[in-house]
């Protein structure tokens, strides 16, 4: 309320008045107690006004300190300059501010030391006795405030940029990372960023869309049915989308990895892989759609010197589902030329019990589809033998057969190698008349065998089998089924581009087929032992050239061999262009070779008539004296 001055322009009345208050309010209970707050309240706000004055508003230090000694004028100088420095950094950290973020103007240093600068509440007068005379500046025509006047603006700076303060802390911050390598981008905008350098990549690595080897790339992506994967990652995970390009799982083997054999070599013991290319064949399996179109529980490799017991275990189970064979069928197909009928080693005369052979679904449909291009004219078919004739096929059963369990087996039945010799004996008798049909003057079917490397062999027929059997197959070494597998490509597309002009080489992955090219169906006899085997059933899951049909040969009642068994079948239900058939033991062999050209020929397979006509048969007197090499 307003109090009136006295005549005499005394404050007595002023004076009577404010001590009356005091008593009123010193003994009235019901206010005591917001006064207390009241006065608490004041009182911090006064402490908080007196700290703000007695501290520099730029650095914050305490112009209380010994380094002033009370000297206003010094507080003043020191309030100036800092103000100065504060303008100067300002300018200089503009120049070097990163493209990608743009300060905003409210929060510039150098105009608000500016506005400071400007205000007029720098302009301040005070008595002579330790104060500044009114109108002294300092520094550049910079006039200093009174202490009142200093206190106002501080905590008018104060309250106006609280948040702008926080915010130019995280603009600092982002300065900051952009220096040492980061940027300011949102994730989407990493995302896009990380897609166009991939997008750049394939372009890079292939050619622009609609390039031959693009072509190539997206014939593997649907063979290995992974192109639902591979856009996944392209949108939703870029990086590891690059990381998988870079490696090389988007396109076919390079030639020069299947030379080098990088895919094949170990990795250390006690890895969760034994090769990379076990790596990269499982990413697919896992990652890749059944033929079918659906999904499949996540599968894992397994290694003998850690999954020992469940590769045995595994191999036993499958053991135990071999049945006799039909007796009917037995009674029709049996013959006396069998290769284990001439075995004088061999005690038992019965023919081995036989896990029946799957042939799955998917594999029929392939089937009928190219049989559907045949009929039609639409399609072609080549047909090739690849042959295993590496050490392990020559092993003699009755001597026993060290497993890579430590437990060596004894078999009566004659060795894998002359068991092969006879059955390739007997398909010939039904492949040359049907390649004739395309080829008059062919003279036999294209035979590549392989052990360490491959081998072109040329033509076998019929005529003259033992002699050339003899003259061309060479026995031994290692088991590398890739190094046979090139040597068929090279041997097919040579032929194929030389006399009709089909296929097409790339530098970097070899052959590659062009539309119209004959398809190529091969028979394949291996015994297992490959050490590459992952490697040529990851070369198979992408080509869509070559129908392949694998007998694979062993022992009788051996858990190894049923493992192998186990991992073909595995190779068969996911890939619709593979047929396995199981064959060990003492064996009906025409019954075997009726089964195993029904997969090569989709159409006009040979039947019971043809397969057991005599002129067809082995003699028992052509036969060889059985020798383990």
């Amino acid at each position: 309320m307003s109090i009136p001055l006295s005549e005499d322009g005394s404050t007595t009345a002023k004076e009577a008045h404010i001590a009356s208050c005091i008593e009123s309010r010193m003994t009235s209970p019901g206010h005591h107690a917001n006064d207390q707050k009241v006065y608490a309240k004041r009182a911090t706000e006064l402490e908080q006004s007196q700290n703000e004055e007695d501290e520099c508003p730029v650095c914050h230090i305490s112009l209380l300190s010994k380094e002033f000694d009370g000297n206003e004028t010094a507080r003043q100088a020191h309030v100036a300059s800092c103000l100065e420095k504060l303008d100067s950094s300002s300018t200089s950290q503009s120049q070097y501010a990163p493209p990608a973020y743009e300060r905003p103007a409210n929060l510039s240093i150098g105009k608000l030391s500016k506005d400071l600068k400007g205000s007029k509440s720098f302009a301040a007068s005070s008595k002579s006795n330790g104060d500044i005379k009114s109108g002294t500046s300092v520094g550049n025509g910079l006039s200093l405030q009174t202490q009142e006047d200093r206190k106002q603006q501080t905590l008018s700076y104060n309250s106006d940029n609280n948040t702008d303060h926080f915010t130019e802390e995280v603009s600092t911050l982002r300065k900051w990372f952009s220096t040492l390598g980061g940027d300011s981008k949102t994730p989407m905008e990493k995302k896009q960023q990380i897609m166009a350098k991939a997008d750049s990549l394939m372009s890079d690595r292939w050619g622009p869309p609609g390039s031959r080897r693009r072509e190539m790339v997206a014939r593997y992506w649907a063979a290995t049915r992974m192109f639902d994967h591979w856009m996944f990652l392209h949108g939703q995970h870029p990086r590891q989308f690059r990381k998988y390009l870079e490696k090389g799982y988007m396109e076919p083997i390079p030639t020069r990895m299947v030379t080098a054999r990088t895919l094949a070599y170990l990795y250390p013991e006690g890895s969760y892989y034994e090769t990379p290319a076990e790596k990269r064949l499982y990413y697919l399996l896992n990652n890749g759609m059944m033929p079918d179109g659906s999904r499949h529980a996540s599968i894992r490799p397994l290694n003998i010197n850690r999954d020992r017991y469940t590769i045995i275990r595994r191999g036993n189970q499958r053991n135990a589902r071999q049945v006799p064979l039909n007796p009917e069928l037995l009674a029709k197909y049996q013959s006396p030329g069998d290769v284990f009928q001439s075995d004088k080693q061999i005690k038992s005369h019965n023919y081995s019990q036989q896990v029946p052979n799957t042939v799955y679904e998917t594999r029929m449909k392939a089937l009928h589809e190219f049989a559907e291009g045949i009929i039609h004219g639409t399609d072609h078919l080549e047909t090739m033998l690849l042959i295993d004739v590496s050490g392990s096929m020559t092993w003699n059963p009755h001597s026993g057969i060290p497993g890579p369990d430590g437990i060596t087996r004894y078999h009566d039945q004659p060795s894998n190698i002359r068991l092969v010799q006879h059955l390739v004996r007997r398909v010939m008798n039904h492949m040359l008349p049907r390649a004739q049909k395309e080829h008059p003057h062919q003279r036999g079917i294209d035979v590549v065998t392989f052990s360490s490397y491959g081998t072109y062999i040329g033509q076998l027929s019929t005529s003259n089998f033992n002699r050339d059997w003899q003259s061309k197959v060479r026995l031994g070494g290692g088991t590398q089924v890739m190094q046979g597998w090139q040597k068929v490509k090279a041997t097919y597309f040579e032929h194929q581009n030389k006399y009709y002009g089909h296929g097409i080489f790339d530098q970097d992955f070899g052959w590659q087929p062009t539309p119209g090219m004959p398809k190529l169906s091969l028979l394949v006899f291996l015994d297992g032992e490959a050490t590459d085997m992952d490697e040529f059933e990851l070369e198979l899951l992408g080509e869509t050239w070559a129908y392949v049909t694998i007998a694979l040969v062993g022992m009788e009642n051996c858990p190894h061999h049923h493992s192998h068994a186990i991992e073909l079948e595995r190779v068969a239900r996911f890939n619709p262009h593979v047929g396995f058939f199981d064959v060990h033991g003492r064996v009906c062999e025409r019954l075997i070779v009726q089964d195993l050209l029904g997969s090569v020929y989709p159409v006009d397979p040979p039947v019971y008539e043809e397969i057991c006509k005599p002129e067809y048969d082995i003699k028992p007197d052509e036969l060889p004296s059985y020798s383990a090499y």
